[in-house]
């Protein structure tokens, strides 16, 4: 139910800016497969990614880098917990600031953050930690998968997690390139009921954060050289 909405979102506020917008399905079974079909007969920009088995975040987010051609590749899930004006933000921080990728942060002092759940604001922000004392940067919200690059930023990247993992394992690598990231503050809302439920459990995915925090730490040389 969320992906028409969302693409009507988008195509009404940057519809004059938009090189492509690629729809991922990850082998589901609710008819998403037909929604995303016709929404791309309807608009060639779209382009359909329809996966089989084996499914995960990582995978899907990888096969969905791989079909993208734009100079810009802006990454987010299709569940409204973000605001999509703010997207606007994160251009600026590319194309005015002259940065190579931003990463909307849900815990700047200008962001606002609406029912986030205490477990995953605890894990958040322990991980932060360790990845700030382990690689001395400083750093806010690098998980979030609500990221945009420069597509040379992207070809550099190293993605090999299949599952939630990916998203640290995008934003360490944008903070140890050699690169400029900017975190951008921006706005979370949790996701009602008929937007449907995530399968992000703390304890069943942090082994997979933990594993990806401490192999960049030490092949960066706990933040001494660049990736």
């Amino acid at each position: 139910m969320n992906i028409e909405p969302l693409v009507k979102g988008l195509t009404a506020f940057y519809d004059d800016y938009i090189h492509q917008i690629v729809l991922v399905d990850d082998n589901s079974t609710d008819g998403t497969q037909k929604v995303i079909e016709k929404l791309a007969k309807k608009d060639p920009r779209i382009v359909p990614v329809i996966r089989s088995a084996p499914n995960g975040v990582g995978l899907a987010i990888r096969d969905g880098y791989k079909m993208a051609t734009g100079e810009y590749i802006l990454s987010m899930d299709c569940d409204f917990q973000h605001l999509l004006p703010e997207l606007e933000d994160m251009f600026d921080a590319i194309t005015k600031d002259g940065v190579d990728a931003a990463v909307g942060s849900r815990f700047s002092r200008h962001s606002v953050l609406i029912n986030y759940p205490f477990g995953k604001i605890l894990a958040n922000r322990g991980f932060h930690l360790c990845f700030n004392i382990l690689c001395r940067r400083w750093c806010r919200d690098l998980t979030n998968n609500l990221k945009l690059m420069r597509r040379e930023t992207v070809d550099r990247m190293e993605l090999t997690e299949p599952w939630f993992a990916i998203n640290s394992e995008i934003g360490l690598q944008l903070a140890l390139m050699k690169c400029g990231l900017k975190e951008v503050p921006i706005s979370w809302i949790d996701r009602s009921f008929d937007m449907g439920q995530s399968s992000f459990r703390v304890l069943k995915v942090g082994g997979g954060y933990a594993r990806v925090l401490w192999r960049l730490a030490r092949k960066s040389k706990f933040g001494t050289r660049h990736l």
